[in-house]
């Protein structure tokens, strides 16, 4: 695999050291994925191309959205914005129960911003953390467009780094090429805490006339070190001890994951080209879209441990009681057929529809129980087969609507279905900014293949587990001018699958309930802004589904330009808040949350000092982060016997280029 990547990354290169020279027209691709005639999102730079005439910078970003069958605008972040708080789960949830490091498991503590769409049951803690198709932003640029990204902190031993680079550009007007690398690289604080990950990705899209082209190659690797937390609390609340001396459960376990991705998704449209002008912006629409979609996924996990601890195992060993190698391979390919029908482009129905049908082949390798106290690693195929269907209206002036089906029809999955809808309702046009949102979702989904049955060293299961079953309403009012949300979210959830007091999965013999509220509001005093987004929970059963019943996440900042707009500074403080709940263990051996009814967490703040700095398209941040480390209780657990880590000092910086 990594001489394919060579390869493939020298192709690249090639590519671009050759065509970059070549003049760039104005032409650009739109957000939605067609030919655009006029330009928007100027910037102020520009780059003289080997003709020596000046081309201006116009750079279009987008996400594909829909099953990979419509396109949504992506906005370039180049403010100062909140460039502090890097740490990718806290970009999905303001409030998350962790392993104390950065880059190491974790699960939100946020009913609704919890994910079970996950292919691959071990990569659910760390999802934040990986690139993959699905968060692909594609790119459509007249000059190549660079971001750095570095951040780092620390002493020599517990250091913290991470490192984000992206470069894209057209080779073409119709067709662009990128590349991304992420990597985290943290020691932690604490004994055998060290987590590195990383991620390459490359990425292009192609659009002339009626075809169009999107392509993903990535691969995601993590590797950490697991300590299975302090051996006391005691430690850590009690004495004045250095990080780095506090005696750990394991010191020789660590935990590897890898994911490999090949995406292609190509569409044509069929029927008589139509212009449409749409803020200041001319596209091209079809009346009809044929789609067609690749996805190959090959995953991996593996759990090693060479110096066991009894004391932390206790009686779990079922295979070897000197050494620990567990593992599971996964991969995957998806066929998706797709045909669309845009809305206001046929005579015979004006709303926009939907249909498709969706093939899925799985191959697992894994151990199993081949005969009394014999195992070994065998392969098990499985496959689905979805029906898809959608009606939308997303043109409207004042209303949006749409609605998803899914139904599979054939396989391991049979039965399963979803039912999705979304409205949203402008008061006035849609760039009032200022409406509300009403949802509704009915799934019935098969726990996860890996959930029936497994086999490690130190949990073992054979289940016979029902499908899961979940019913989702909310409703929710935005005002942007404003900078206000409020909104509420109710879920039934009925045959809930979990990880017990064991360990172990779970199902739970009678329906639990959610109800989730939730507020943002940004304040602005002069140069003064407090920003504030709060979260409420309540679950009917804590013993199985424990939430905080309040979430708080406040950025409080001071922000000025000066000389002219060419300096920009912001000065703050942001805390995070929740109320005390029986937060999850953690266990290694099967890099799951789980259960715990030791001793609830939580009601301590943690507080982070922070200077941003804009010189032009530099950003540069300086953060003491945890800074009431030292402060009052040391209470700072975040999973079970898991704190988070003291005060650091960290800075970093993000450089954007044009050119």
């Amino acid at each position: 695999m990594k001489t394919y990547f060579i390869i493939i990354v020298l192709l690249f290169g090639f590519s671009v050291t050759s065509f970059a020279q070549r003049e760039l027209t104005g032409a650009t691709i739109g957000p939605d994925g067609r030919q655009i005639r006029q330009q928007q999102n100027k910037d102020d730079s520009g780059m003289l191309d080997s003709l020596g005439y000046n081309v201006e910078s116009v750079i279009k970003a987008w996400k594909l959205t829909h099953m990979n069958s419509s396109i949504e605008s992506f906005k370039l972040d180049t403010i100062l914005g909140e460039i502090q708080n890097y740490n990718p789960i806290y970009q999905t949830s303001i409030s998350n129960s962790y392993l104390g490091n950065l880059g190491s498991a974790y699960q939100s503590n946020i009913y609704i911003d919890r994910t079970n769409k996950e292919n691959f049951l071990f990569f659910k803690p760390y999802r934040a953390y990986m690139l993959k198709p699905d968060d692909i932003v594609y790119f459509n640029t007249t000059t190549p467009y660079t971001r750095l990204f570095y951040e780092t902190g620390g002493p020599k031993g517990q250091s913290e780094n991470l490192l984000r680079v992206l470069q894209t550009q057209n080779i073409n007007p119709n067709w662009n090429v990128g590349i991304s690398y992420d990597l985290i690289s943290s020691d932690g604080q604490y004994q055998n805490q060290k987590t590195k990950l990383y991620d390459f990705t490359i990425f292009s899209s192609y659009k002339k006339t009626n075809y169009a082209m999107n392509m993903v190659l990535n691969v995601n690797r993590i590797s950490a070190a697991e300590n299975g937390g302090v051996i006391r609390d005691s430690l850590i609340t009690d004495t004045d001890e250095e990080a780095e001396n506090i005696q750990v459960n394991l010191t020789d376990a660590r935990s590897k994951l890898t994911n490999f991705n090949l995406f292609i998704n190509q569409s044509y449209g069929i029927g008589k080209e139509k212009e449409i002008v749409f803020e200041k912006d001319t596209t091209y629409s079809y009346p009809i879209d044929l789609l067609y979609t690749l996805s190959y996924e090959n995953n991996s996990w593996q759990y090693k441990d060479d110096n066991l601890n009894t004391d932390y195992y206790g009686t779990n060993f079922f295979l070897d009681q000197n050494t620990t190698f567990d593992k599971v391979e996964q991969s995957s390919i998806k066929n998706t057929f797709q045909i669309v029908f845009n809305e206001n482009e046929n005579k015979w129905i004006r709303l926009g529809a939907r249909f498709g049908i969706e093939s899925e082949f799985l191959k697992y390798n894994l151990r199993r129980n081949v005969s009394q106290y014999a195992w070994q690693q065998k392969d098990e195929n499985i496959h689905n087969n979805e029906l898809i269907a959608s009606l939308f209206s997303l043109s409207g002036g004042s209303l949006n609507w749409k609605a998803v089906g899914k139904f599979v029809f054939e396989g391991y999955r049979q039965n399963d279905f979803e039912l999705d809808y979304q409205m949203t309702k402008w008061i006035g046009q849609k760039d009032s900014g200022n409406g509300f949102k009403l949802s509704g979702r009915l799934e019935s989904t098969t726990p996860d293949f890996i959930l029936e049955k497994y086999y490690g060293n130190h949990q073992q299961w054979d289940l016979d587990l029902d499908k899961r079953t979940e019913l989702c309403v909310g409703a929710e009012y935005f005002n942007k001018k404003y900078k206000f949300k409020i909104g509420a979210k109710f879920s039934q959830i009925d045959n809930y699958t979990y990880f017990g007091l064991q360990a172990t999965p779970e199902q739970a013999s009678s329906g639990i309930s959610v109800l989730t509220g939730y507020l943002q509001k940004d304040f602005k005093l002069g140069n003064f802004y407090l920003n504030q987004s709060l979260v409420g929970q309540n679950s009917s059963n804590e013993s199985i589904l424990p939430l905080p019943s309040l979430s708080i996440y406040s950025n409080n900042y001071y922000k000025n330009e000066f000389f002219d707009g060419a300096l920009g500074l912001q000065t703050g403080v942001s805390i995070r808040y929740n109320t005390s709940f029986y937060s999850p263990n953690y266990m290694p051996a099967t890099g799951q949350f789980y259960l715990q009814n030791e001793k609830e967490l939580g009601d301590y703040p943690k507080v982070n000092v922070y200077f941003n700095f804009r010189i032009k398209r530099t950003r540069l941040f300086i953060m003491y982060e945890h800074a009431n480390a030292s402060i009052g209780s040391k209470n700072y657990f975040s999973a079970l016997h898991y704190p988070i880590n003291p005060s650091m000092l960290k800075y970093g910086l993000i450089w954007t280029f044009y050119n």
